[in-house]
């Protein structure tokens, strides 16, 4: 059965790769054909384009080539169509990741800003309706059976959806043949648009399963070690912006690591730009994504933003301290809650939410270093284990719900 896979493949973003490597080698050991569905909208491409390095997109356009199949280019839900009927693609499954955002104008006003009240901008895959929603389904000859799988709305803040919209959106919903979402907020967001019609489960990110999917294609700990020159003991850390640690605060939290454990702090990009912040050793753009996964599964510990690097490290029993960057703000992060946050999901079910901080306040302090590294050395690796292999448990009972849905 040939499957088209539908997420953000193009988004030079070390955690969207991995899910979707995740999602295609799965499918790939359970004897189906998957390809990618080549959707990118003009607007997200230049989005990356503009704000990554050259040699980072060069990267990713080779990676692309290797590591799965595309389709030809499509730009909008007419080509998605068109593309899914030459290709004879006999289902689709769409996610995981953000692929059911939705961020209207009300709530992408800014107040306070430099000029009293701004607009963020909307990148088309972030407004209804767009090809994520499976609208290009009913511009097929004959609709295919769609599967969303671990889906997240990104914050989306869904009680401004209006009336028409929702009622789209429901009846796109309801036209699934299986969904999943990543994290209760979703959920929610899904029950408040269907009327409760569907209460979708919560299901793991496909990083979760990435070692048994395509731990064959990871390097080894000693091709890694040769070609970064890794120390024995390691900590990776990465920070957006000086918004929440300052260098003085690195510079102790690297002394203390060094004097307690022999650990050197290494700084790790993003795959759009370095980390904040300037330490003895720093992992240099352009890097894969297997490249960065593999760089904290063998560290000793990670420090900073993002869930995917806190998902690798429940993956793989690593220590970890978040600063949790995912919420809600308003008046310009005068006023914030954590409450819609992925990664404050995840560790309060994992039992592991004193391995967090919420830093998405403008009235966010940073903990002392010294505390950080104390929480970071006191996570649990027994606990971590258990959640990881049951987290993959449900991943294996998600993709198999899926797939039988999809071919039924």
């Amino acid at each position: 059965m040939k499957v088209g896979i539908m997420a953000f493949h193009y988004a030079i973003n070390f955690g969207a790769t991995l899910q979707l490597l995740s999602t295609y080698r799965y499918l790939l050991a359970h004897n189906l054909t998957p390809i990618i569905i080549n959707w990118v909208p003009e607007d997200a491409e230049q989005m990356y384009q503009r704000r990554s390095p050259a040699s980072e997109c060069g990267l990713w356009t080779k990676m692309r080539r290797n590591l799965w199949t595309e389709t030809a280019l499509c730009r909008t839900s007419d080509d998605v169509a068109k593309v899914i009927e030459r290709e004879n693609i006999e289902a689709v499954i769409i996610g995981s990741d953000a692929v059911c955002q939705c961020h209207t104008l009300r709530e992408r006003i800014v107040f306070p800003c430099r000029t009293i009240i701004g607009v963020r901008g909307g990148l088309s895959y972030a407004q209804y309706p767009n090809a994520f929603w499976a609208d290009w389904n009913n511009r097929l000859r004959q609709p295919v059976p769609v599967a969303v799988i671990s889906a997240s709305s990104q914050d989306s803040i869904y009680k401004y959806f209006g009336k028409k919209m929702r009622r789209a959106m429901c009846n796109n919903i309801l036209d699934y043949a299986y969904m999943s979402v990543r994290d209760e907020w979703t959920r929610k967001m899904i029950v408040y648009i269907t009327r409760g019609l569907c209460s979708p489960d919560i299901t793991p990110d496909p990083v979760f399963a990435f070692s048994q999917n395509a731990g064959d294609i990871l390097p080894s700990r000693e091709d890694l070690s040769r070609r970064f020159k890794l120390p024995e003991k390691y900590v990776v850390m990465s920070f957006i912006n000086a918004r929440t640690v300052s260098q003085d605060w690195i510079d102790r939290i690297a002394r203390h690591a060094k004097e307690t454990d022999g650990a050197e702090v290494i700084m790790l990009p993003f795959a759009h730009a370095d980390s904040f912040g300037h330490a003895a050793r720093e992992i240099p753009l352009p890097l894969s994504p297997l490249d960065w996964y593999a760089l904290i599964k063998y560290s000793n510990g990670y420090v900073g933003h993002n869930m995917h690097p806190i998902i690798v490290s429940l993956h793989n029993a690593v220590p970890f301290f978040s600063f949790d960057n995912y919420g809600l703000k308003r008046l310009n992060g005068l006023v914030a809650t954590d409450k819609s946050s992925k990664i404050k999901h995840i560790l309060d079910r994992a039992g592991l939410s004193r391995q967090r901080v919420s830093c998405i306040s403008r009235r966010f302090k940073a903990p002392e270093p010294e505390a950080v590294y104390a929480r970071l050395r006191a996570t649990d690796p027994a606990k971590e284990r258990i959640f990881a292999e049951d987290y993959l448990r449900r991943y294996n009972k998600m993709m198999a719900d899926a797939t039988d849905a999809i071919m039924a």
